[in-house]
């Protein structure tokens, strides 16, 4: 049996948050856990969950880890629609820019999702 995969977000991160929100409404089976929380730093690697974070990670139903844009290609299959191919179209220059620039949008000082 494959397990739903999980996304791993900079939790306290504006644009992460609002990303998962949409996550949620579109693809429900995927779990959705702050990189700050306990859950994160027993399950993946100290380097992923201290700052700087290197992107989102994802943990696919098989288990294998998919971080940054690599991530959002993980997570296609799970997607409907238009949405399917173009978490595939996202490139890893175009995920690192954004991840870079992703404190514009704002920061709290604790994840506001819930």
């Amino acid at each position: 049996m494959v397990n739903a995969p999980t996304l791993y977000y900079d939790g306290p991160c504006h644009l992460c948050q609002r990303s998962v929100q949409w996550v949620r409404r579109r693809m429900p089976e995927v779990e959705c856990v702050p990189l700050q929380s306990e859950e994160a730093h027993s399950v993946l690697p100290l380097e992923w969950t201290t700052p700087p974070l290197l992107g989102v990670v994802v943990v696919d139903g098989h288990g294998q880890i998919h971080v940054g844009h690599k991530g959002l290609h993980a997570l296609a299959s799970h997607a409907k629609g238009p949405w399917r191919w173009l978490l595939r179209l996202v490139p890893g220059w175009g995920y690192a820019l954004v991840a870079r620039t992703r404190r514009i949008w704002g920061r709290d000082d604790a994840c506001s999702v819930g």
